[in-house]
């Protein structure tokens, strides 16, 4: 079991913890920053980004996991990181997930639902029923975009 840290991993990770803290506190929640300050403890200095299991975070913030999960989808949803699901070698067994803290928070993710494009046709297949095919027209690139 990893140690429970109590202090951002390096100066990039506290400078984004003290950005995070000042600009976003309010708008995220008092949970959810906690949850993005226990992330801090754990990434690497560096690279911004750690393989973290969800229940040492949720010992980190001392709250349920489930909890602690909807903290994460809700600092996703604002951009303030990346959740990367990890799998075992046989990519049957979920591991914990590989969580990346970003310098410039990212555009927030949208709640509308995504439509498809009016390129896209729908076809179905009469001898195989539930078969759904979906066909996208690909476009080509403009020719000043090629590369020589």
């Amino acid at each position: 079991m990893q140690h429970v840290r109590t202090q951002p991993a390096g100066p990039k990770a506290f400078r984004l913890y003290s950005m995070v803290r000042d600009t976003y506190r309010q708008e995220i929640g008092e949970r959810a920053f906690s949850v993005y300050e226990a992330l801090t403890y754990y990434v690497h200095p560096k690279t911004l980004e750690g393989t973290i299991p969800l229940k040492l975070l949720a010992e980190t913030v001392q709250s349920p996991l489930t909890t602690v999960s909807r903290c994460l989808h809700r600092l996703w949803q604002q951009g303030l990181i990346t959740i990367t699901p990890q799998w075992d070698t046989f990519e049957c067994v979920p591991r914990a997930n590989l969580y990346v803290l970003h310098a410039l928070p990212r555009k927030p993710v949208s709640h509308q639902p995504v439509q498809l494009r009016s390129s896209t046709s729908l076809e179905y297949r009469q001898h195989t029923p539930g078969l759904l095919l979906v066909r996208r027209s690909v476009r080509s690139r403009p020719q000043g975009d090629r590369p020589a």
